[in-house]
């Protein structure tokens, strides 16, 4: 299971978008919680970002959902952002990955 997330930035904060995504990334990594994995993608216009989830199931999304992490990295997402991030459900169905 997984999530795309897809988000537009305020003009001018994409280079503090990114190192919120850095820190929020160590963060995730500092736990040591595996069952889930984040990547996030900038693309060719600087308002435009694009993260992917995967959860191995829905105890590893709520793990994802609860860390400490996340919640410091959402409660500053406002102050970069246009509006909500839209999310669509995916399903990994062929990668190089596995």
């Amino acid at each position: 299971m997984g999530l795309l997330v897809e988000y537009s930035l305020k003009e001018g904060q994409a280079e503090a978008q990114v190192e919120a995504l850095n820190t929020f990334v160590a963060g995730l990594n500092s736990t040591g919680d595996q069952g889930y994995s984040y990547t996030a993608y900038e693309t060719n216009d600087p308002t435009k970002f694009i993260a992917v989830l995967e959860f191995d199931d829905a105890a590893a999304k709520q793990r994802f959902l609860d860390s400490a992490a996340f919640a410091e990295y959402r409660d500053g997402a406002g102050a970069r952002f246009v509006g909500p991030p839209q999310t669509t459900v995916i399903r990994r169905v062929a990668s190089t990955l596995d």
